[in-house]
């Protein structure tokens, strides 16, 4: 299979995937989960939309997706995406003011929680950069 082609399907190996599968090879991805003080969810959620307009304008930064828990209000995720380690720890090294991480630090019960994950395909990741 090259890039670009269709990948096949989990557990058929002779029915390709409609979708195509692409050179990860260096990009990074995150899910973060983040847990507001009582009542502060939608506060840290517009924290953190504030933080996505920033980063939007960082190099590699591929998607910053911030999202709401219908059944936890208080709980946040962002899901991140980057051209490669480096570009994320470049952007996530700065000082937290510049990037207003330190608005949404101030609205959390206890650190983050990540989950670490290498981006291998799916809709939209085709079109990405990187």
């Amino acid at each position: 299979m090259r890039v670009g082609e269709p990948a096949p399907t989990p557990g058929c190996p002779d029915r390709p995937s409609t979708v195509a599968a692409v050179d990860t090879s260096e990009r990074v991805g995150r899910y973060v989960r983040m847990v507001a003080l009582e009542g502060q969810g939608t506060e840290l959620a517009g924290a953190l939309l504030r933080v996505a307009d920033d980063m939007a304008a960082q190099p590699g930064c591929l998607a910053y997706v911030v999202n709401a828990t219908p059944d936890e209000p208080d709980v946040v995720w962002v899901t991140e995406m980057w051209s490669d380690a480096a570009s994320s720890e470049a952007a996530l090294s700065r000082d937290i003011g510049e990037s207003g991480l330190g608005d949404v630090l101030a609205l959390l019960t206890a650190p983050p929680d990540y989950i670490e994950v290498t981006p291998l395909g799916g809709p939209g990741l085709a079109g990405l950069p990187g």
